[in-house]
């Protein structure tokens, strides 16, 4: 039987093309088998409450994609559909705790368009510039003779110069174009830094609970883990045991997933075993242009005279997730190590994303984004404190001073446990509290919810429903 969620409003797919995903997802995932009849159009439409010619509609692109076929006096029939077979749970087979940190589920995969997303980070597209990002694609079709070469490996050069001039300065760091990197993402970027500096460096130092992605990119590459706790004042580490071969990942604005600022006091300590020690440090700067109360502090890359910092930032989180554009700031041999070595792998970034972005940065659409943006986001997280505190007054936590989600300590792992159930029993695709800690044996007490994608007056409703689903 079919199972369909509708969500009408500005923000969603069409009605036929939501029908037809569905319908695809489930053909797909094999919920629903070769050569079952699909209900009639009729039936559909009135099961849905949607017009007729909306459910043929649907049911006319399953055809064409060749996943359905229309019989005359039989209806809609779905055709014979290979279905993946699902990979075995090998969760249990490593022993190690990084060898069971690398089987984590850190991929979307058989993502189900009936679920509405609450997953951290994701930028929220509804409020994208559209007529300008068309204007400035077109800008760059019109004269594409600039396209026929790769760029350089380290990144088309315009935007590099425009990131040293519009972007990096609002963080306080003073850098030059050779010293920049344009990467497809800063996943990637963070897999060409490991396997740079495997020859020199050995073990890897990150917070938990933390963004842990970056950490298997290092574990693959041979890295030794050392995991270190998160409190209010950032990541809590003793830096006189750091050294040469160490390399420290910091995410010190707005610490993963619990958006807390690494303190002053913890800031030096790290700064003066830079200095004293060599150690490396790994900052990632993913989203502070999203500050709600005060102006973010400078990066630790603003007072690196000692080259000791690499500095990660994206376009991800201002534009959208899929874009896939970043950038490394890095002492320049390092940059052209990295750069070399991005040649080989790949060619080069995407010329085309990066002149289009370069496009963007020069006639201040991303400027002009983010600050409307960062209005949005606010008013959203004032709206859901003020609903959490009502209606979930035993549930911890502290409004994100930036960011794009809340970490909700709900007191209890049982209670964690009772609500990521409900979640899934109402379709509502929430991050597992297991993707941020290095122990995934155990449960944990704490959720993050993110806010940056969903709608506030859908995000409104869902807490509701979580609330009434808890009462029951």
């Amino acid at each position: 039987m079919l199972q369909i969620t509708l969500r009408e409003d500005h923000r969603s797919l069409p009605l036929h093309q939501q029908i037809a995903d569905q319908i695809r997802f489930q053909i797909e995932q094999g919920e629903v088998s070769s050569g079952m009849t699909l209900p009639s159009s009729r039936d559909l439409a009135r099961q849905l409450g949607v017009a007729r010619g909306t459910v043929v509609s649907a049911y006319e692109e399953l055809c064409v994609a060749g996943l359905c076929e229309s019989r005359v006096g039989r209806g809609t029939i779905v055709r014979q559909v290979n279905v993946p077979k699902k990979r075995p749970d090998d969760a249990g087979a490593a022993s190690s705790p990084a060898h069971r940190l690398l089987s984590a589920p850190d991929e979307p995969v058989n993502l189900d368009p009936r679920e509405l997303s609450l997953l951290p980070s994701i930028a929220d597209t509804s409020h994208l510039p559209i007529s300008a990002l068309r204007n400035s694609f077109d800008r760059i079709l019109r004269y594409p003779t600039h396209l026929r070469p790769f760029t350089e490996s380290a990144g088309d050069p315009m935007l590099r110069r425009l990131i040293c001039e519009r972007i990096l300065p609002e963080r306080g760091i003073d850098a030059h174009v050779n010293e920049v990197l344009i990467v497809p993402g800063t996943q990637y970027g963070a897999v060409l830094i490991a396997l740079t500096l495997a020859r020199s460096r050995q073990r890897l130092h990150f917070g938990v609970p933390g963004y842990l992605d970056i950490a298997r990119n290092f574990a693959r590459f041979g890295f030794d883990l050392s995991p270190h706790p998160v409190d209010a004042d950032g990541i809590a580490l003793t830096t006189a045991k750091l050294g040469e071969r160490d390399v420290l990942y910091l995410m010190p604005e707005h610490h993963f997933p619990q958006c807390v600022t690494l303190s002053d006091a913890r800031r030096a300590a790290i700064c003066d075993a830079m200095q004293r020690d060599n150690l490396l440090v790994i900052e990632d700067d993913y989203d502070s242009e999203y500050y709600y109360e005060r102006l973010p502090k400078p990066a630790l890359k603003a007072n690196d005279a000692s080259g000791s910092v690499i500095y990660l930032g994206t376009f991800s989180k201002t534009l959208f997730n899929s874009l896939r554009l970043g950038y490394v700031v890095a002492e320049s041999s390092l940059v052209q190590e990295m750069a070399t070595l991005h040649w080989s792998l790949s060619r080069g970034t995407s010329a085309v994303l990066q002149r289009w972005v370069a496009e963007l940065l020069e006639e201040g659409t991303i400027t002009r984004h983010i600050q409307r943006m960062r209005t949005v986001y606010r008013r959203k997280r004032d709206r859901i404190t003020k609903l959490l505190r009502q209606e979930f007054p035993d549930w911890r936590f502290t409004p994100p001073s930036g960011g794009l989600q809340f970490f909700l300590d709900l007191g209890s792992a049982e209670q964690a446990k009772n609500v990521m159930r409900i979640c899934r029993e109402q379709r509502l695709r929430i991050a597992h509290p297991k993707n941020y800690v290095m122990d995934r044996e155990n449960d944990q007490q704490f959720l993050v919810f993110g806010f940056g994608s969903v709608p506030l007056s859908q995000i409104e409703h869902t807490l509701l429903e979580v609330k009434s689903a808890l009462l029951r």
